[in-house]
């Protein structure tokens, strides 16, 4: 399903399953069971899937547009496609209206780990329906350690945007407010070059039209693939320095 004019359309809309979120699969529905237990109202199940889907690492998975929401579980680690995937079927599968928005941003946010020159890049956010109103985050992509990390190295290297978010974007949700980490509005380079409207899911997305189905073939995989083990050796590497001297951190 994609939404056409998202903030008008009835929120019930978004509870369906799809192959890829398969919210009816029992593994799914035990762990949203799980989180959610002892919390009762809607924002704080919703915080809860929020907060285990944050806590997961970090990891480029290279061909987000099929992974299913049970693969993501069984690898224990995703990026902004895989980790809004099943923090999605979380949601569905306690009932809870949620989607993905899809939008393009300039590849700045990811300098320092992935150069892509002047290539825009296909982002995931989630999309809540908490009190009559869409809320949107993506502060649950980055693991906090991974972060840190990145805050850090900007802040020494002098810089605002890279490694995966803004020095000003927001590393977590409370539940009330929009939390966005790569996208400030007071600072145009991070703005959305593309807002795509929202999806169901990533697979939902990338077949949506004849240029972005291109990006299902086997050609495009095997490059997201190869980007893929580069993305995941600096994240290895940021991760590293983040415990290292300062001294040594300025060298990356």
């Amino acid at each position: 399903m994609q939404a056409t004019d998202p903030q008008d359309d009835d929120p019930q809309q978004w509870c369906g399953n799809t192959p890829q979120l398969d919210i009816r699969h029992p593994r799914v529905r035990l762990l949203a069971v799980r989180l959610t237990q002892l919390r009762y109202s809607t924002r704080d199940k919703a915080l809860a899937c929020f907060r285990h889907v944050r806590q997961m690492p970090f990891g480029c998975v290279g061909d987000g547009t099929g992974v299913p929401a049970l693969t993501v579980m069984r690898l224990n680690r995703g990026d902004c496609h895989t980790k809004s995937t099943l923090l999605v079927a979380l949601l569905r599968s306690i009932g809870i209206p949620s989607r993905l928005r899809l939008v393009s941003l300039r590849s700045d946010f990811l300098r320092g780990i992935i150069d892509l020159g002047e290539q825009p890049v296909e982002h995931c956010l989630v999309e809540v329906w908490l009190e009559d109103r869409w809320v949107r985050f993506d502060s649950h992509v980055m693991d906090p350690e991974l972060s840190e990390a990145a805050r850090t190295q900007l802040q020494l290297e002098g810089r605002q945007l890279g490694y995966g978010l803004h020095l000003e974007g927001a590393t977590d949700w409370d539940g009330y407010l929009d939390a966005l980490s790569p996208t400030v509005a007071s600072d145009e380079r991070s703005l959305p070059v593309r807002d795509w409207g929202c999806y169901d899911d990533p697979y939902g997305f990338y077949s949506s039209t004849e240029t972005l189905r291109s990006k299902l073939g086997w050609t495009s995989r095997m490059v997201w693939m190869l980007g893929a083990r580069r993305v995941n050796q600096r994240v290895h590497l940021l991760r590293g320095l983040a415990r290292e001297p300062v001294e040594v951190q300025r060298s990356l």
